[in-house]
C-alpha cells in the first residue's frame, strides 16, 4: 500500500517521480544508443540495396550479348516490319509478299427466295432429337475428335457458343440473325488450319441445317499460307508473323511489285545506351556514398526517448529526427573503403587487350579529384569505338582472366560489390535472417538484455522508495497521534 503524503504533507509522489526521472538518466542514454545501433544498421542495409542494384547492371555488363545487340530494319514498314531477336545475324536479304496468310472461313446465306431461313431450319432439325440429345464431331487442334453436343431443347446460339468456348478446336462460329448468315472462322491461319467434320452425321448436320455444299471432302473451311520470295526464292509460311534467320519478320501488305529489302545491323544505340545506363547508376552510388561519408553530425540531436516524444508534435518530431539521424556514416571506413576499391576496380586498364584497353581510351573518364570517382562519358568517342571496335569495347567489360591485370572491368566491380556487400552484412545482417549475427544485431541484442535489467532495478528502486516514504508516513502518522493523546491528557489534567 502506498501512502502519499497523508501524515506529512509532503508531495510524496512527485517527490519519487523526480527521483526516478534522474534514476531513469542512465537508461535513456542505453535506449539511445540502442535507437542510433538500429539507426545505424538500417542504413548500412540500405547501403546494400543500393549496391545491389548496381550488382546486378554490373553483372549484365559482364555478358558477351550485352555487346552482341542488332537491330532489323525494314525499307517498306507498311509491307513488312521486322525485329531482331537476340540469335539474329547481321545481313541484308530482299523479300516480295506475293499473298498473306488467311484464316479458314465459311460463311452461308439462305436463299430467301426459296422461303429458307436458318433458324427454321434448325427448329426442324431439333423436333428430330430424341431426349438423349445428339452431337456434332468436329477435328480438333491437336488432330484428335472434338465432340459437341445438341440437346432437345438447344438454340441455334447454344450450338455455336459452344464451338467457340471449345478451344481445342480454334474455330469461331457466328450467326447474323438479321442478315440469315452463318460463319466460321479458323483462329489460325495456313493450310493446316481448316474446319473438318469427322463423320456423315455431322456432315448431314452442316448440309441440312445451314445448306452447306462440301467442295473438299469433309472439309468445311481451310486456311491459306503466305507466299512469298525470299532473295529470289519462292517459299511458303503458316503466318504472318514468322522468324526467319534470328529476325521476326510480320508481313503487313501483299504486294508482288515491291521488293523490301531487310537490314540487320549491330545496334551501336542500346550498346551505348547501356554503358550510359551503367556509369549513370555509378555516378548515383557514388555520390550518395560521397554524401554519407560527408554529411554532418548533430551531437545535439539524440534520439528521443518515450516520454520526450510525449511532449512533442509529429512535426517536431519528424524534423528532430532529421538531424539526429543525419550524419550516421559520417567518416564511414566501410563505405570509404568500398569507394576506393570501386574506383581502383575501373581505373585500371586491362591488360592482354589488342587496342582500348582502358575506359578513358573509348570516351569514359573519371572527374575531378574532389568527385571522388564520378565517371564522364563522351558519347561521341564512345559511340565511335562500338562502331569501329564492338568486340574491343566487349572485352574491356568482359574478359576472363587468371591474370588479375587481364580481368574485364565489369568482372573486376563485380567483385568489389560482392565483397563489399558481404563486409555491410558482416556489420548490418540481412531483413530477411530473422536472428541476426552480425556485428549490430549482436550489439542490439546486448542494449536490449541492458535495457531489460536496468528496468527491472527501476521498478526495485521505484518500490523501495515507496516503502520508505509509506513507513515514513505511518511513524509520522504514529507521533502525531501520540502527540494528540498527550494534549488530551494534559488539557484533562489542567482542567
Amino acid at each position: 500500500m502506498r501512502i502519499s503524503g497523508l501524515s506529512s504533507g509532503m508531495d510524496t509522489e512527485q517527490m519519487i517521480k523526480d527521483i526516478m526521472t534522474a534514476e531513469r538518466i542512465p537508461v535513456d542514454r542505453v535506449f539511445q544508443q540502442k535507437v542510433r545501433a538500429e539507426w545505424k544498421r538500417d542504413a548500412y542495409r540500405d547501403v546494400n540495396t543500393r549496391l545491389l542494384r548496381l550488382r546486378n547492371m554490373v553483372f549484365d555488363m559482364t555478358l558477351q550479348g550485352t555487346y552482341s545487340k542488332n537491330v532489323a530494319t525494314s525499307s517498306h514498314e507498311n509491307l513488312v516490319l521486322a525485329t531482331a531477336t537476340g540469335s539474329a545475324q547481321q545481313g541484308t536479304f530482299d523479300l516480295t509478299v506475293i499473298s498473306l496468310a488467311e484464316t479458314g472461313r465459311s460463311s452461308f446465306k439462305a436463299d430467301l427466295s426459296d422461303e429458307f431461313r436458318v433458324s427454321e431450319q434448325f427448329a426442324e432439325f431439333n423436333e428430330g432429337i430424341g431426349e438423349e440429345g445428339t452431337s456434332i464431331k468436329l477435328l480438333g487442334l491437336d488432330g484428335n475428335e472434338e465432340e459437341i453436343i445438341i440437346g432437345k431443347d438447344d438454340s441455334l446460339q447454344n450450338v455455336l457458343t459452344r464451338i467457340n468456348q471449345n478451344k481445342n478446336l480454334g474455330i469461331t462460329a457466328y450467326y447474323d440473325e438479321h442478315a440469315e448468315r452463318v460463319s466460321f472462322t479458323t483462329k489460325n491461319t495456313g493450310d493446316s488450319a481448316k474446319i473438318e467434320v469427322l463423320d456423315a452425321d455431322s456432315k448431314a448436320f452442316f448440309e441440312n441445317v445451314f445448306g452447306v455444299e462440301f467442295e473438299d471432302g469433309n472439309v468445311l473451311a481451310r486456311g491459306k499460307n503466305a507466299k512469298l520470295e525470299i532473295n529470289g526464292i519462292e517459299t511458303e509460311q503458316k503466318h504472318n508473323t514468322f522468324v526467319l534467320n534470328g529476325i521476326t519478320v510480320t508481313l503487313k501488305e501483299a504486294n508482288e511489285n515491291a521488293t523490301v529489302r531487310i537490314d540487320v545491323r549491330q545496334d551501336t544505340d542500346a550498346i551505348v545506351d547501356q554503358i550510359k545506363e551503367f556509369v549513370s547508376l555509378y555516378n548515383e552510388l557514388v555520390e550518395e556514398f560521397n554524401s554519407s561519408i560527408r554529411e554532418e553530425t548533430y551531437r545535439d540531436f539524440p534520439p528521443l526517448t518515450e516520454a520526450q516524444r510525449a511532449d512533442l508534435s509529429d512535426k517536431d518530431i519528424e524534423l528532430w529526427e532529421e538531424k539526429a539521424k543525419s550524419g550516421l556514416l559520417r567518416s564511414d571506413r566501410l563505405l570509404g573503403n568500398i569507394l576506393a576499391e570501386m574506383r581502383m576496380a575501373l581505373g585500371a586498364s586491362v591488360q592482354g587487350l589488342d587496342g582500348n584497353k582502358s575506359l578513358a581510351q573509348i570516351g569514359i573518364k573519371t572527374g575531378a579529384w574532389y568527385e571522388h570517382g564520378k565517371l564522364y562519358i563522351d558519347e561521341t568517342k564512345l559511340r565511335e569505338a562500338v562502331e569501329e571496335d564492338p568486340d574491343g569495347v566487349r572485352d574491356i567489360f568482359t574478359q576472363q582472366s587468371e591474370d588479375g591485370n587481364q580481368v574485364g572491368l565489369a568482372r573486376r566491380l563485380t567483385k568489389v560489390l560482392d565483397q563489399g556487400m558481404e563486409r555491410i552484412s558482416d556489420t548490418a545482417g540481412k531483413a530477411s535472417i530473422p536472428y541476426d549475427q552480425s556485428f549490430l544485431g549482436k550489439q542490439i541484442r546486448d542494449y536490449e538484455q541492458r535495457l531489460s535489467a536496468m528496468e527491472e532495478r527501476l521498478i526495485r528502486v521505484e518500490q523501495m522508495h515507496w516503502s520508505k516514504f509509506t513507513a515514513m508516513e505511518r511513524v509520522l502518522g504514529q507521533l502525531y497521534a501520540q502527540s494528540d493523546w498527550l494534549t488530551q491528557q494534559l488539557m484533562t489534567m489542567m482542567g
